[in-house]
């Protein structure tokens, strides 16, 4: 249980550290959710022999109670028939009946043991599950600042290659005449430079400058 205890923390210390949108973060994000996962299958893994050796013991502890049951038995018909050629037999078999009960006591420990490690093991595996849906959503936040980040990043580039290259990006309202006279040009050299047939024109529009 201090193994769980110490990955829980480990996660919990990762999760809380992510506060960066790049994708460098959002790739060890996804590697940090994926070995939580991996852990999450062998707790299930190990969950599963816990069930498996529980039944092995309540099998053997089934075997017990009927030996006991058996040996009580015999017992009780020696103690019946008062003989004493079977006294010596009879100790011995007190003596097996209360090496018996030992074991059960032993098995019955095991078993109390067991149920609480599943309890604890049950416990783990729901907060992994609720750590994974933690991871899950700060993904998704990260994929939108992503997208934000890219729009912004493109918008920035059109505006270095308008000033880089001598355009314009038409706006709302302008016309090429607007746009000629801004520029100190002529409409018709604008529609030259920018093999143009009409004077048509659209928002977010490079238009080429002399």
């Amino acid at each position: 249980m201090k193994k769980y205890c110490l990955l829980l923390s480990l996660i919990f210390l990762t999760g809380c550290g992510f506060t960066s949108s790049s994708k460098g973060d959002k790739h060890q994000m996804e590697l940090s959710l994926h070995k939580v996962r991996t852990e999450v299958e062998d707790i299930k893994h190990e969950l599963n022999t816990y069930e498996i050796e529980h039944h092995v013991i309540e099998g053997k502890l089934i075997d017990q109670e009927q030996t006991i049951a058996s040996l009580k038995t015999q017992v009780a018909e020696l103690k019946s028939g008062k003989l004493d050629s079977f006294v010596q037999e009879l100790q011995n078999l007190e003596k097996k009946l209360q090496q018996v009960s030992k074991k059960q006591d032993k098995i019955v420990t095991d078993i109390r043991q067991l149920s609480s490690h599943a309890n604890d093991t049950t416990t783990a595996l729901s907060q992994y599950k609720d750590k994974i849906a933690q991871f899950e959503k700060a993904i998704q936040a990260q994929n939108l600042q992503l997208q934000e980040i890219s729009k912004i990043r493109e918008g920035i580039n059109k505006l270095a290659q308008a000033e880089t290259e001598k355009t314009y990006i038409v706006k709302g309202g302008d016309s090429l005449e607007k746009i000629a006279r801004d520029n100190h040009t002529t409409v018709d050299e604008l529609k030259r430079i920018n093999k143009m047939t009409t004077d048509l024109i659209v928002i977010d529009q490079l238009i080429n400058l002399p």
